[in-house]
């Protein structure tokens, strides 16, 4: 009996084993931690002595040893059933646990989108709340400003100054327009004048004694406009009338220049002037009427 096992031995000896994996131990390792091997032990205890027994003994004693090992197997059935109904028992657990995840799984996305949805809230809320401000703020404004008809006057008075504006500024417009004309009025009439003083010995002394009177201006805003009158008043002498040609010739140098020859301050020459001078006719002297007003 004793040789027989040793020549198993020996012959599953000679075969070679596979080594396990890294994983293999680790699950060998943990089912020995967590399985009670003690029912599996004793069935083999119970077999090996029931084997013992078997051979050279008598019949009472294999008996004996037939009834352990039956009840030790039924043992190990009780306790293989018990472990089926825990490993079943797990297993209902897991499919608990994986219905729990799933769960909780569609419970994560349902709040995932409630989130969002309150996050568009959120923003929505906030946009109405800037948009409250900034209307609060231009009805401040708003309420700040004149009412409809006030502006509508204010903007009628501006019209109004607009119009007349404009319409001091054609007045302005139209008086410059009369200047510059009487203004090339007077530069054509001294270049005649200019002109005529070239020939002044073809000139009768009559004409140049004959005062000329440039146009006066318009009278659309223009006050103080002085009349321009080029006259050659002839002077006498103390011991008589100069030569025709002389006068002549001293006035043309006075129109060549570009001049008014002016009166004789002397009290004396200005009685002889003025009882020279014909009805209607003016001097170029000031007067207490022909003097512009003041300023002030």
């Amino acid at each position: 009996m004793s040789v027989a096992p040793s020549a198993q031995t020996s012959s599953f000896s000679l075969q070679p084993l596979a080594p396990l994996s890294v994983e293999q131990e680790d699950q060998i390792i943990l089912a020995r931690i967590t399985n009670d091997e003690r029912y599996l032990r004793r069935v083999i205890k119970k077999f090996h002595n029931y084997a013992s027994v078997a051979q050279g003994s008598t019949a009472e004693s294999r008996q004996d040893a037939k009834e352990a090992f039956i009840v030790e197997l039924s043992t190990f059935r009780l306790a293989l059933k018990k472990s089926a109904m825990v490993c079943e028992a797990e297993a209902r657990q897991v499919e608990e646990y994986q219905l729990e995840k799933l769960r909780i799984d569609d419970e994560h996305g349902k709040l995932r989108g409630q989130i969002e949805q309150l996050k568009t809230s959120l923003e929505h809320a906030q946009m109405l709340r800037r948009r409250k401000i900034e209307y609060d703020f231009v009805t401040e404004k708003i309420n700040t400003l004149p009412s409809r008809e006030e502006l509508n006057q204010m903007i009628q008075a501006l019209e109004n100054d607009m119009m007349a504006i404009r319409s001091e500024h054609d007045t302005q417009n139209r008086t410059i327009q009369s200047q510059k004309t009487s203004l090339d009025t007077i530069i054509s009439d001294l270049g005649a004048l200019r002109s005529l003083g070239k020939d002044t010995a073809d000139i009768p002394a009559s004409l140049l004694a004959s005062p000329r009177q440039t146009p006066a201006l318009d009278d659309s805003g223009v006050e103080d406009t002085a009349e321009t009158r080029i006259t050659t008043p002839t002077t006498k002498t103390e011991d008589g009338e100069k030569e025709e040609g002389e006068a002549d010739k001293a006035t043309s140098q006075d129109i060549e220049m570009g001049e008014v020859e002016e009166e004789d301050k002397s009290p004396k020459n200005k009685k002889k002037t003025r009882e020279d001078m014909e009805e209607g006719e003016a001097t170029d002297a000031s007067s207490e009427l022909s003097d512009p007003p003041d300023d002030d």
